[in-house]
């Protein structure tokens, strides 16, 4: 789903990751992330650096004419991960994750996103490593997924799947000098965060 946020602007943003801003006549930045449905009660996972500074964002789901707004419940800067919430559309799919002894080197992963504001794209590779370590402005990541599928501005927050279409890692970042090197947050980090974030679902 793309994610859009629309603030005044008063700052150049700092680039922590790859996201675009667009300027506007209206003298408004937009920031263009990524998301993904990660729970069925309309919690979404993006990266904390697509939301920064904005307690409602506007997301478009595919098929949808009109944006959604929702809100940001959780933050975190240091994990650069955030979780909204928002109602969902009638049979929304919910993203599994993998298991982190499911991730191999070289197995095939698609990345899913909105780069560089066009919607909904897909791109294939590989997985090139894991437990990167990778340093960002002043964010630190510790264990990160290295990919060469097509990362670029705009697939922020958005997931890297598996054949089995399960969620391997959050795109994150990817490097500005060079081609087929992008990074993910590892599915295990993001799942023990969710542990603490997701009230407890009572049905």
């Amino acid at each position: 789903m793309l994610i859009e946020v629309r603030r005044p602007r008063q700052r150049r943003m700092p680039f922590f990751g790859p996201f675009e801003i667009f300027p506007e006549p209206n003298n408004e930045v937009t920031n263009v992330g990524t998301g993904f449905v990660c729970d069925k009660r309309g919690y979404i996972l993006t990266n904390q650096h697509v939301v920064q500074g904005s307690p409602e964002v506007q997301i478009s789901f595919y098929g949808q004419k009109k944006p959604t707004v929702a809100r940001v419940v959780k933050s975190d800067t240091e994990l650069d991960l955030a979780l909204l919430k928002t109602s969902l559309p009638a049979n929304t799919p919910v993203l599994r994750f993998a298991r982190p002894d499911q991730v191999r080197l070289g197995e095939w992963v698609m990345a899913i996103g909105n780069p560089l504001g066009l919607e909904h794209s897909v791109t294939v590779g590989v997985v090139s490593a894991i437990n990167r370590p990778l340093t960002i402005g002043d964010r630190k990541y510790d264990k990160l997924i290295q990919t060469d599928a097509a990362i670029n501005r705009g697939n922020s927050g958005g997931p890297l799947l598996n054949v089995n279409g399960e969620v391997i890692g959050i795109n994150t970042a990817v490097s500005q000098s060079s081609q087929g090197i992008g990074f993910a947050i590892g599915a295990d980090s993001v799942r023990k965060v969710l542990q603490k974030w997701l009230p407890p679902d009572r049905e």
